[in-house]
């Protein structure tokens, strides 16, 4: 009888071994769409709108006005008119862009707020310096801005339930495109 002498599996003349197992794939959850604001109903949307704009024109009106006697005041002459519409303009192309930019998903920007901020700001100081020297006159005179500012603000927190503006960069995919094959 023959001795069975132990034998080295390892060198592959064996029988196979199956190779150990790959790990499986890691798969990373897939985070839940963030739910969808539900949109103001319209006809909220249309008396906030008209009470943004009343506000506004309230506000144009009285610092308008406070702006220009301020630039005369400063010797600015006939250019005197010029000074509001480049103050207001500044903080309204501000809001714009606040605006197209919170649409699109994306966060309103130091330089938009730093020039609605600057807007408001010499707004707020020219119908200040233009008031009557007094607490109550320049409260009165620091209104307007302030209360554009704020119904603005309220006006743009209402959800519009219409999808914001769609930007992409130019040869991004378009992940709702259809292609035709």
């Amino acid at each position: 009888a023959q001795m069975a002498l132990p034998v080295d599996r390892r060198n592959g003349a064996s029988a196979h071994r199956p190779a150990p197992a790959a790990p499986a794939p890691r798969v990373e959850p897939v985070p839940e769409p963030a739910p969808m604001p539900v949109a103001a109903p319209e006809w909220v949307r249309r008396v906030t709108t008209a009470a943004v704009l009343a506000v506004a024109l309230v506000a144009a009106v009285a610092s308008y006005e406070h702006m220009r006697a301020l630039a005369e005041l400063a010797g600015e002459g006939w250019r005197s008119w010029l000074l509001p519409i480049s103050v207001d303009g500044l903080a309204v192309a501000a809001s714009m862009t606040m605006l197209v930019r919170r649409r699109a998903g994306e966060k309103s920007g130091a330089l938009a707020w730093s020039a609605l901020l600057l807007g408001l700001g010499a707004s707020l100081a020219a119908n200040a310096a233009a008031a009557e020297p007094t607490v109550v006159g320049g409260l009165v005179a620091a209104w307007p801005p302030v209360g554009l500012l704020l119904a603005y603000e309220l006006l743009m927190q209402q959800p519009s339930g219409r999808p914001g503006v769609q930007t992409v960069r130019p040869g991004a995919v378009q992940p709702l495109e259809r292609t035709e094959r």
